[in-house]
């Protein structure tokens, strides 16, 4: 019953983070953090210090242990369930998986957004279509 009441609320979790309004959020979070106030930077931002790094560290692992219920925490332990966050936390800290992470979440969304990509008939047909138009290669 536990595991029910656990699968179910993942499941509403999961829906409500999906939803389209919240992609929609997703995208204008990521928009402003690349082109913040819709123009590119014109110099990169300045290097951060490790206190701030360390501070926003800790910021994200105290986000992430407040996602799930209570009940997670205390089944596993409150040392347990902590270091599994901070596990997942530092698993990000690699710049060869977060490359890796984008290319497959790029890849998914191209899968999602045109699901005849994998069709060799579309390939040829965008590549036929492209060759005839070079300034689109361009573009």
């Amino acid at each position: 019953m536990l595991f029910l009441w656990i699968f179910r609320w993942l499941d509403v979790s999961v829906a409500n983070l999906t939803c389209t309004r919240y992609w929609a959020v997703y995208l204008q979070v990521i928009q402003e953090a690349v082109w913040p106030g819709g123009v590119l930077p014109s110099a990169p931002p300045p290097e951060r210090s490790q206190q701030q790094k360390d501070s926003t560290k800790q910021e994200a692992l105290d986000c992430l242990m407040k996602l799930l219920p209570d009940l997670v925490s205390d089944m596993l332990g409150s040392d347990k369930y902590r270091l599994s966050w901070q596990t997942a936390l530092d698993s990000f800290q690699d710049p060869y998986i977060n490359r890796h992470l984008v290319y497959c979440i790029f890849d998914l969304l191209l899968d999602f957004l045109v699901p005849e990509l994998p069709e060799e008939d579309f390939q040829r047909s965008l590549l036929q279509t492209l060759s005839k138009n070079p300034e689109k290669m361009l573009a």
